[in-house]
Protein backbone atom coordinates (compact mmCIF):
# COMPACT_ATOMS: atom_id res chain seq x y z
CA UNK A 1 0.00 0.00 0.00
CA UNK A 2 1.19 3.51 -0.73
CA UNK A 3 2.40 5.03 2.55
CA UNK A 4 1.09 8.50 1.75
CA UNK A 5 -1.68 9.27 4.24
CA UNK A 6 -4.50 11.44 2.95
CA UNK A 7 -6.04 14.09 5.19
CA UNK A 8 -9.83 13.71 5.33
CA UNK A 9 -11.96 16.43 6.90
CA UNK A 10 -12.74 15.35 10.47
CA UNK A 11 -14.76 18.43 11.38
CA UNK A 12 -17.62 17.33 13.63
CA UNK A 13 -15.70 14.24 14.81
CA UNK A 14 -14.46 13.74 18.38
CA UNK A 15 -11.29 11.73 18.99
CA UNK A 16 -9.86 10.61 22.34
CA UNK A 17 -6.17 9.66 22.44
CA UNK A 18 -4.43 8.22 25.49
CA UNK A 19 -0.70 8.59 25.92
CA UNK A 20 -0.85 11.79 23.91
CA UNK A 21 1.87 13.81 25.67
CA UNK A 22 4.67 12.49 23.47
CA UNK A 23 5.67 10.09 20.71
CA UNK A 24 3.10 8.66 18.30
CA UNK A 25 0.21 9.91 20.44
CA UNK A 26 1.39 13.51 20.19
CA UNK A 27 2.08 13.25 16.45
CA UNK A 28 -1.33 11.74 15.87
CA UNK A 29 -2.97 14.48 17.92
CA UNK A 30 -1.35 17.25 15.88
CA UNK A 31 -2.28 15.55 12.60
CA UNK A 32 -5.91 14.99 13.56
CA UNK A 33 -6.23 18.51 14.94
CA UNK A 34 -5.12 19.68 11.51
CA UNK A 35 -7.95 17.66 10.00
CA UNK A 36 -10.46 19.52 12.16
CA UNK A 37 -11.29 16.93 14.82
CA UNK A 38 -12.28 17.80 18.34
CA UNK A 39 -9.56 16.23 20.49
CA UNK A 40 -9.62 14.85 24.02
CA UNK A 41 -5.97 14.25 24.96
CA UNK A 42 -5.32 12.07 28.01
CA UNK A 43 -2.00 11.54 29.78
CA UNK A 44 -0.50 11.45 33.27
CA UNK A 45 2.42 13.69 32.22
CA UNK A 46 0.70 17.01 32.82
CA UNK A 47 3.14 19.71 31.62
CA UNK A 48 3.97 17.73 28.48
CA UNK A 49 0.31 16.97 27.81
CA UNK A 50 -0.72 20.57 28.21
CA UNK A 51 2.08 21.63 25.86
CA UNK A 52 0.92 19.20 23.15
CA UNK A 53 -2.65 20.48 23.50
CA UNK A 54 -1.37 24.04 23.10
CA UNK A 55 0.70 23.08 20.06
CA UNK A 56 -2.28 21.31 18.48
CA UNK A 57 -4.37 24.46 18.82
CA UNK A 58 -1.69 26.92 17.72
CA UNK A 59 -0.23 24.94 14.82
CA UNK A 60 -3.59 23.99 13.32
CA UNK A 61 -5.82 26.89 14.42
CA UNK A 62 -8.12 24.34 16.04
CA UNK A 63 -9.71 25.62 19.23
CA UNK A 64 -11.38 22.31 20.07
CA UNK A 65 -8.49 20.61 21.86
CA UNK A 66 -8.77 19.59 25.51
CA UNK A 67 -6.23 17.94 27.81
CA UNK A 68 -7.31 15.73 30.72
CA UNK A 69 -4.71 14.67 33.29
CA UNK A 70 -5.25 11.03 34.25
CA UNK A 71 -3.16 8.14 35.53
CA UNK A 72 -4.91 5.40 33.58
CA UNK A 73 -3.54 2.70 35.88
CA UNK A 74 -5.48 4.21 38.78
CA UNK A 75 -8.91 2.90 37.91
CA UNK A 76 -10.66 5.43 40.14
CA UNK A 77 -9.05 8.21 38.11
CA UNK A 78 -9.84 6.38 34.88
CA UNK A 79 -13.51 6.02 35.77
CA UNK A 80 -13.76 9.69 36.72
CA UNK A 81 -12.14 10.69 33.41
CA UNK A 82 -14.49 8.43 31.43
CA UNK A 83 -17.50 9.93 33.23
CA UNK A 84 -16.22 13.41 32.38
CA UNK A 85 -15.93 12.45 28.71
CA UNK A 86 -19.46 11.02 28.63
CA UNK A 87 -20.87 14.12 30.31
CA UNK A 88 -19.06 16.61 28.09
CA UNK A 89 -18.95 14.85 24.72
CA UNK A 90 -22.29 14.26 22.98
CA UNK A 91 -20.43 11.97 20.59
CA UNK A 92 -17.18 9.99 20.50
CA UNK A 93 -16.14 8.92 17.02
CA UNK A 94 -12.66 7.50 17.63
CA UNK A 95 -10.95 6.06 20.71
CA UNK A 96 -7.22 5.43 20.34
CA UNK A 97 -5.81 3.34 23.20
CA UNK A 98 -2.18 4.34 22.73
CA UNK A 99 -0.66 4.69 26.22
CA UNK A 100 1.98 2.08 26.97
CA UNK A 101 5.11 1.37 29.01
CA UNK A 102 7.99 -1.06 29.41
CA UNK A 103 9.56 -1.70 32.81
CA UNK A 104 12.78 -3.26 34.11
CA UNK A 105 11.61 -3.28 37.73
CA UNK A 106 8.29 -4.74 38.86
CA UNK A 107 5.98 -1.99 40.12
CA UNK A 108 2.29 -1.96 40.99
CA UNK A 109 -0.63 0.34 40.25
CA UNK A 110 -2.82 2.03 42.84
CA UNK A 111 -5.06 -1.05 42.89
CA UNK A 112 -2.12 -3.48 43.15
CA UNK A 113 -1.84 -4.76 39.58
CA UNK A 114 1.59 -5.12 37.95
CA UNK A 115 2.11 -1.81 36.18
CA UNK A 116 2.90 -3.10 32.68
CA UNK A 117 -0.25 -5.20 32.50
CA UNK A 118 -2.28 -2.41 34.11
CA UNK A 119 -1.07 0.21 31.62
CA UNK A 120 -0.95 -1.79 28.41
CA UNK A 121 -4.00 -4.01 28.82
CA UNK A 122 -6.27 -3.49 31.83
CA UNK A 123 -6.57 0.28 31.41
CA UNK A 124 -7.45 0.27 27.68
CA UNK A 125 -9.87 -2.62 28.20
CA UNK A 126 -11.67 -0.80 31.02
CA UNK A 127 -11.70 2.53 29.18
CA UNK A 128 -13.17 0.89 26.09
CA UNK A 129 -15.90 -0.73 28.16
CA UNK A 130 -16.77 2.54 29.88
CA UNK A 131 -16.98 4.47 26.59
CA UNK A 132 -18.50 1.72 24.46
CA UNK A 133 -22.08 2.98 24.57
CA UNK A 134 -20.97 6.45 23.52
CA UNK A 135 -19.01 4.94 20.61
CA UNK A 136 -22.05 2.90 19.55
CA UNK A 137 -24.30 5.97 19.74
CA UNK A 138 -21.82 7.85 17.52
CA UNK A 139 -21.55 5.12 14.86
CA UNK A 140 -19.89 4.86 12.47
CA UNK A 141 -17.12 4.95 15.06
CA UNK A 142 -13.69 3.43 15.54
CA UNK A 143 -11.79 1.72 18.35
CA UNK A 144 -8.03 1.57 17.77
CA UNK A 145 -5.95 -0.57 20.13
CA UNK A 146 -2.17 -0.21 19.94
CA UNK A 147 -0.56 -3.60 20.42
CA UNK A 148 2.95 -4.65 19.33
CA UNK A 149 4.62 -7.42 17.36
CA UNK A 150 6.27 -8.27 20.68
CA UNK A 151 3.07 -10.24 21.38
CA UNK A 152 4.43 -12.92 19.04
CA UNK A 153 7.17 -13.71 21.58
CA UNK A 154 4.60 -15.30 23.90
CA UNK A 155 4.25 -19.03 23.36
CA UNK A 156 1.62 -19.57 26.07
CA UNK A 157 -0.15 -17.17 28.41
CA UNK A 158 0.65 -18.14 31.99
CA UNK A 159 -2.59 -17.36 33.81
CA UNK A 160 -1.13 -18.62 37.09
CA UNK A 161 1.33 -15.74 36.92
CA UNK A 162 -0.71 -13.19 34.96
CA UNK A 163 0.45 -10.48 37.38
CA UNK A 164 4.13 -11.15 36.61
CA UNK A 165 5.31 -11.98 40.14
CA UNK A 166 7.36 -15.11 39.58
CA UNK A 167 11.09 -14.54 39.31
CA UNK A 168 10.95 -10.75 39.04
CA UNK A 169 13.30 -9.54 41.79
CA UNK A 170 15.03 -6.21 41.32
CA UNK A 171 16.14 -5.11 37.85
CA UNK A 172 15.27 -7.86 35.36
CA UNK A 173 15.10 -6.83 31.71
CA UNK A 174 13.98 -10.25 30.49
CA UNK A 175 11.04 -10.31 32.89
CA UNK A 176 10.21 -6.75 31.91
CA UNK A 177 10.08 -7.65 28.22
CA UNK A 178 8.08 -10.79 29.01
CA UNK A 179 5.54 -8.68 30.89
CA UNK A 180 5.36 -6.25 27.98
CA UNK A 181 4.83 -9.07 25.45
CA UNK A 182 2.12 -10.65 27.60
CA UNK A 183 0.28 -7.35 27.94
CA UNK A 184 0.34 -6.72 24.22
CA UNK A 185 -0.88 -10.25 23.48
CA UNK A 186 -3.74 -9.73 25.93
CA UNK A 187 -4.71 -6.46 24.24
CA UNK A 188 -4.52 -7.94 20.74
CA UNK A 189 -6.60 -10.98 21.73
CA UNK A 190 -9.34 -8.94 23.38
CA UNK A 191 -9.27 -6.50 20.46
CA UNK A 192 -10.15 -9.33 18.06
CA UNK A 193 -12.89 -10.41 20.45
CA UNK A 194 -14.25 -6.85 20.57
CA UNK A 195 -14.39 -6.78 16.77
CA UNK A 196 -16.62 -9.87 16.78
CA UNK A 197 -18.81 -8.59 19.60
CA UNK A 198 -19.29 -5.21 17.89
CA UNK A 199 -20.03 -6.60 14.43
CA UNK A 200 -23.12 -4.86 13.07
CA UNK A 201 -22.99 -1.97 15.56
CA UNK A 202 -21.06 0.40 13.30
CA UNK A 203 -18.03 0.39 15.62
CA UNK A 204 -14.96 -0.85 13.75
CA UNK A 205 -12.02 -2.26 15.74
CA UNK A 206 -8.44 -2.03 14.53
CA UNK A 207 -5.46 -3.69 16.25
CA UNK A 208 -2.19 -1.93 15.44
CA UNK A 209 1.50 -2.71 15.64
CA UNK A 210 3.51 0.50 15.34
CA UNK A 211 6.59 -1.52 14.34
CA UNK A 212 9.72 -2.42 16.27
CA UNK A 213 12.04 -0.16 18.30
CA UNK A 214 10.65 3.32 17.90
CA UNK A 215 12.19 6.57 19.11
CA UNK A 216 9.64 7.34 21.84
CA UNK A 217 9.71 7.57 25.62
CA UNK A 218 8.07 4.15 26.04
CA UNK A 219 11.62 3.08 26.95
CA UNK A 220 11.94 5.71 29.70
CA UNK A 221 11.54 3.24 32.57
CA UNK A 222 14.12 0.75 31.28
CA UNK A 223 17.31 0.52 33.33
CA UNK A 224 20.86 -0.73 33.17
CA UNK A 225 22.23 -2.22 29.99
CA UNK A 226 18.89 -2.04 28.13
CA UNK A 227 18.66 1.69 28.79
CA UNK A 228 22.26 2.08 27.60
CA UNK A 229 21.42 0.06 24.50
CA UNK A 230 18.46 2.30 23.70
CA UNK A 231 20.69 5.37 24.00
CA UNK A 232 23.43 3.89 21.81
CA UNK A 233 21.05 2.79 19.06
CA UNK A 234 18.68 5.78 19.35
CA UNK A 235 19.63 7.25 15.93
CA UNK A 236 18.92 3.89 14.28
CA UNK A 237 15.49 3.35 15.81
CA UNK A 238 12.36 3.76 13.70
CA UNK A 239 10.97 7.26 13.54
CA UNK A 240 7.72 7.88 15.44
CA UNK A 241 6.46 9.75 12.35
CA UNK A 242 6.45 6.53 10.31
CA UNK A 243 4.77 4.60 13.10
CA UNK A 244 2.09 7.26 13.61
CA UNK A 245 0.97 7.15 9.98
CA UNK A 246 -1.07 4.00 10.62
CA UNK A 247 -2.79 5.65 13.60
CA UNK A 248 -3.71 8.70 11.50
CA UNK A 249 -4.84 6.57 8.58
CA UNK A 250 -7.14 4.35 10.64
CA UNK A 251 -8.58 7.25 12.64
CA UNK A 252 -10.13 9.02 9.68
CA UNK A 253 -9.70 7.38 6.30
CA UNK A 254 -13.09 6.51 4.79
CA UNK A 255 -11.68 3.60 2.77
CA UNK A 256 -11.17 1.47 5.90
CA UNK A 257 -14.75 1.84 7.13
CA UNK A 258 -16.04 -1.66 7.81
CA UNK A 259 -12.54 -3.20 7.56
CA UNK A 260 -12.79 -4.35 11.15
CA UNK A 261 -11.10 -7.16 13.06
CA UNK A 262 -7.64 -7.05 11.50
CA UNK A 263 -4.08 -6.54 12.71
CA UNK A 264 -2.28 -3.62 11.08
CA UNK A 265 1.30 -2.45 10.64
CA UNK A 266 2.56 0.34 8.38
CA UNK A 267 -0.82 0.93 6.68
CA UNK A 268 -1.45 -2.70 5.78
CA UNK A 269 -2.96 -5.87 7.23
CA UNK A 270 -0.50 -8.21 8.92
CA UNK A 271 -0.95 -11.68 10.38
CA UNK A 272 -0.83 -11.74 14.21
CA UNK A 273 0.21 -14.62 16.42
CA UNK A 274 -2.23 -17.56 16.19
CA UNK A 275 -2.87 -17.05 19.92
CA UNK A 276 -4.66 -13.80 19.14
CA UNK A 277 -7.42 -15.77 17.42
CA UNK A 278 -7.68 -18.38 20.19
CA UNK A 279 -11.21 -18.05 21.55
CA UNK A 280 -10.29 -19.39 24.99
CA UNK A 281 -7.50 -16.84 25.33
CA UNK A 282 -9.79 -14.07 24.11
CA UNK A 283 -12.32 -14.97 26.77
Amino acid sequence: MNEEVKSPDLSGKTVLITGSASGMGALTAIALAGQGARLILVDKDVPEGQEIARRCSEQTDNGRVEFIACDLTDFAELRAMANQVVENCPRLDVLINNAGITESVRRESAQGQELTMATNYLAPFLLSELLLERLKASAPARLINISSDAHKMVREMDFDDIDNREGWDGVNHNKGFEAYARSKLALAAVSFRQAKQLAGTGVDVYTVSPGYFIRTNIHRNMRGIWKLGVRLFWPLLQSPERAARTYIYLAGSPEVTGDTGHYWEHLAHKEPSPLVRDKALQA
